[in-house]
């Protein structure tokens, strides 16, 4: 043999020639002979290497694998148990989630609204006469608390007051603060060319505090009336819809990172397996080598019994599967009336030993 690998064809046709001569193996043994016998264990400590170095590249990808399944895994749980409760409700009121502006548009116009709140503060405050830094202090803090404030409050006028209360409330203070802000504009206009004209605000400063007001209330009114329309005026329905689209989304994201560190964890596989395979099916070509140069020094006698088997690995035997992504539970989004209970994917750890999966 080669010190290290297989024997070369010539050696092989050698000892094949040898071996027929001498009648090795018998014809009636169902073992291989020595040579041949060799050359598997040779082969079988090629594959047992890259078995084990298969095994310690898996062994580097089992803690993440690991940590995103069982993550993956609580959250298709919870979202089951979600969307349980979620269809039940809607059962109880008798109608599906009613929500005329959509989530992410409902934060966008908020997050809007602060952004654009904040340069008429400074301007503001600068106008009368603030530090710079409280200026931009309390202009920070308006930005961030009114649309705060509106976005709460129009949460919970729109999932505890009655729908009718809640109703006679928007149309009532709606064209009232739309009225009292165009009002407060008209001033703004003509403060601020007064002020550019003698530079100070004068007997016009009541005006200005009013102006103020009424724009602040406008901000106000805007994160209010984008919050009522984002939620469902049933509180419980409105929560189970949020908690779904949110366990929804994260169970896309935990899936997408799964799917990539299976599609590691198999292309790890799937390399070792296929050099493992390159060498057995070197190992049979040698032996195939072996036996035809047997065969032609023995002069037309029968093969031998073990010449009938061909070579296996006992390692390729135990070599890992490939992992499969589970099948995802229902979302929120292909829900459809008279549906059963969600499905979600039976419960499977992905983890390794250094003698396969288990």
């Amino acid at each position: 043999l080669v010190e290290g690998g297989l024997p070369d064809d010539e050696t092989i046709r050698k000892a094949g020639h040898e071996d027929g001569l001498a009648g090795l193996p018998a014809g009636s043994s169902y073992e291989a002979g020595p040579f041949e016998r060799s050359i598997i264990a040779a082969g079988e400590s090629k594959i047992s290497e890259i078995y084990a170095q298969t095994a310690s590249e898996l062994s580097s990808l089992e803690g993440k694998t690991s940590n995103l399944a069982n993550a993956y895994e609580s959250n298709q749980y919870r979202l089951k148990d979600v969307l349980i409760r979620y269809r039940n409700r809607k059962e109880a009121v008798g109608r599906d989630v009613v929500i005329p502006v959509p989530y992410t548009v409902h934060w966008i116009v908020v997050l809007l609204l602060a952004i654009g709140e904040f340069p008429l503060n400074v301007v503001v405050f600068r106008m009368f006469g603030e530090p710079e830094l409280m200026t931009y202090v309390m202009s920070m803090t308006l930005s961030l608390t009114l649309p705060i404030i509106g976005v709460f409050l129009g949460l919970q006028i729109r999932t505890l007051v009655p729908p009718k209360i809640a109703t006679g409330i928007m149309i009532a203070l709606a064209p009232a603060t739309v009225l009292g802000a165009l009002t407060a504009l008209s001033f703004i206009r003509n403060m601020y060319v007064t002020l550019h004209a003698e530079h100070k605000l004068g007997a016009g400063s009541g005006n200005m505090v009013y102006a103020m007001f009424a724009i602040n209330l406008l901000i106000f009114m805007g994160a209010y009336m984008v919050s009522f329309f984002a939620h469902d005026q049933d509180a419980e329905l409105d929560a189970l819809h949020v908690a779904t689209v949110r366990l929804d989304k994260k169970r896309g994201k935990l899936r997408e990172r799964l799917s990539v560190s299976i599609s590691r964890t198999n292309a790890v596989i799937r390399a070792g397996r296929g050099e493992a395979e390159r060498v057995l099916s070197e190992v049979t070509s040698k032996i195939s080598l072996y036996r035809q140069a047997n065969m032609a020094s023995r002069g037309g006698t029968v093969a031998p019994a073990s010449f009938s088997r061909n070579p296996e690995s006992p390692t390729l035997k135990r070599w890992w599967p490939d992992f499969k992504l589970p099948d995802a539970a229902e979302s929120v989004t292909d829900q459809r009336s008279g549906d059963g209970q969600g499905r979600v994917e039976s419960r499977g750890r992905i983890t390794y030993s250094s003698t396969g999966r288990v």
